[in-house]
Parts: structure tokens; sequence; C-alpha cells
């Protein structure tokens, strides 16, 4: 594989594990549930380790850190609302449709 392909492949993987991340961090209930509490931690050890990696692989640090944050806020809003019926009013699917947006050109220049 090419490193934009490597690093981009990375990147997906860091974002997909800071999203299981946070939902485990949301469900262990202000990490007082013990095995919800350790798989939050692994997983962001995880994120943050494939975001190095990805770095490493050729990403540049604006583009990966700018679509790693902003597809994590997009992942994580969409999860709390899926998931654990989080309410979100217009304004705050206007903010993340901006965040999308954002993440879109970003990683697409």
């Amino acid at each position: 594989m090419t490193g934009t392909v490597t690093a981009t492949l990375l990147l997906l993987g860091a974002i997909a594990a800071q999203g299981v991340s946070l939902a485990a961090m949301r469900a262990s209930r202000g990490l007082r549930r013990h095995r919800w509490t350790a798989t939050a931690l692994v997983a962001m050890g995880a994120s943050v380790l494939l975001m190095s990696r990805a770095l490493d692989a050729g990403m540049p640090l604006a583009v990966g850190y700018g679509v790693w944050s902003g597809a994590g806020i997009a992942l994580a809003a969409a999860t709390g609302a899926l998931v654990f019926r989080d309410r979100l009013a217009r304004v705050h699917l206007a903010g993340l449709a901006l965040v999308v947006l954002g993440v879109v050109l970003v990683h697409g220049t």
C-alpha cells in the first residue's frame, strides 16, 4: 500500500477507536463501571497509537488532527443520539453539519 492509503486507513482506525472509547466512557457512568472504564481507556490508547502511526506514515498533522477531532465530535454526537438517546437541538445539528463539512474540506485537499 502507498503511504497515503496506509495513513488514511490508520486515521480511520483511530477515529473508530475514539468512537468506541467515547461510547464506553459514557456507558461507564462516570468511570464507576470498571469494564466500561477499561474498554474506554484501552480504546483511547489504541486511538492515540493509530493516530501517531498515521502521522508517521505521512499524514500531515493539520489534516490528521483536524479530521480525527472533527470526526470524533460527529461520531460522539451520533452515538449519543442513537445509542444513549441524547437530544440534539437544531442548532446542535447545524453545528455538527459544519463540523462534518470542515472534515470533508480539510481531508479532501
